[in-house]
């Protein structure tokens, strides 16, 4: 998979809000440069761990990133809440300065490649910080870094990394364009994402391009979405479909599980724009697929973004073929959401999904008229 520490994308139109569902493992990469006896890879490698299989709110100048990290309620071990997500947060921070030392003793002329690798380092460790933090000025310094690693990758003589760190500009570019609602940003990402899939061959590294293709299909929706265009719409389940034919339940069910969501929104986003009955109605099963695979103790909040959004999808098909018992197909399962958030430190999604009920519920009154 391509080396990064960022989240991927739970396109979640039931719920409202950009998700972001960190379950990949590999960050690893960020440990190449540090040497495995220094009392900092260990450190370092216990961060990485401990940002594992959480979910988060892409969310413009939040908390810091210390401050989201002893908010966090989410994981897999709640003793572990305080004391070592909250010292994986101050290890993410002091190992900017470490790898900035590494970068100012290596030079270009007598080991390129490991100075490539450092501001490749930077650049991830700089964007995971913005990422979740919500800072502009954290992911503009990211995408510098990025571009410095650039300027040494070759495109001809290691292909395979300078993919890699183009990957990582575009999801950079991409969050930058989510929060700030640039549509020319995503245009950027969109293209540079392309760069990158073009040269990671899917014979060879079928797990980093499917994930491009994932990527692809994310930016599309969402220029889809805001520009409200059709074909966009169209080449985004493009998209994911053929990134599904690599991404597979067997190799990875919660990332597959992640893909089958995205493709039934950029479904449903496409139905919701056309008027397309049959989109809509395509969108459900993919859904609920989706649903069969993903675990609700293990992964509640992913499972309830998946779940609403599928009450969406009710909704959409309801108003659109006027269909009483989807209407009310569509309130039973957002009764159910209700219920699930009330009492949690959920709020805010407890007030979207209530609304969406209320909407639910005024379009079964209309119908029974």
């Amino acid at each position: 998979m391509p080396q990064h520490l960022y989240a991927e994308t739970v396109l979640s139109p039931g719920l409202g809000g950009a998700f972001l569902w960190r379950y990949q493992n590999h960050g690893r990469g960020l440990l190449d440069v540090v040497d495995p006896e220094s009392p900092v890879y260990r450190a370092l490698s216990q961060a990485i761990d401990r940002f594992e299989r959480t979910v988060l709110a892409l969310t413009l100048n939040k908390a810091s990133l210390i401050e989201w990290a002893n908010s966090q309620e989410n994981l897999q071990d709640a003793a572990d809440r305080r004391e070592l997500r909250l010292g994986g947060a101050h290890v993410f921070q002091q190992s900017i300065e470490l790898f900035q030392d590494m970068q100012m003793m290596t030079t270009r002329e007598e080991d390129p490649d490991r100075l490539s690798a450092i501001h490749h380092n930077i650049g991830d460790v700089l964007g995971f910080i913005g990422q979740r933090s919500g800072s502009i000025h954290y992911l503009e310094q990211a995408c510098l870094s990025y571009e410095q690693a650039l300027e040494i990758r070759s495109r001809d003589d290691t292909p395979l990394e300078w993919a890699r760190t183009t990957y990582n500009l575009a999801l950079v570019m991409q969050m930058i364009g989510q929060l700030e609602s640039d549509n020319q940003m995503l245009k950027r990402a969109h293209q540079t994402f392309t760069q990158a899939a073009a040269l990671l061959p899917r014979s060879t590294y079928g797990e980093d391009w499917s994930a491009a293709l994932c990527s692809l299909g994310t930016v599309l929706y969402l220029l889809g979405t805001q520009r409200r265009g059709a074909r966009t719409l169209e080449q985004s389940v493009v998209a994911y479909r053929n990134a599904l034919s690599e991404r597979t339940q067997s190799n990875n069910a919660i990332a597959w599980a992640v893909t089958q969501n995205n493709l039934a929104a950029a479904l449903q986003g496409l139905g919701e724009h056309e008027e397309d009955i049959s989109s809509l109605e395509a969108s459900i099963p993919v859904y609920e697929a989706a649903l069969k695979v993903l675990n609700a103790d293990d992964v509640p909040l992913v499972w309830a973004m998946v779940s609403a959004n599928r009450a969406s999808a009710l909704y959409a098909l309801a108003a659109e073929s006027d269909y009483l018992d989807l209407a009310e197909a569509a309130v039973t399962e957002f009764e159910k959401l209700c219920a699930l958030f009330e009492g949690t430190e959920y709020v805010d999604y407890q007030e979207k999904v209530n609304a969406r009920r209320q909407q639910a519920m005024a379009l079964v009154s209309s119908l029974q008229v």
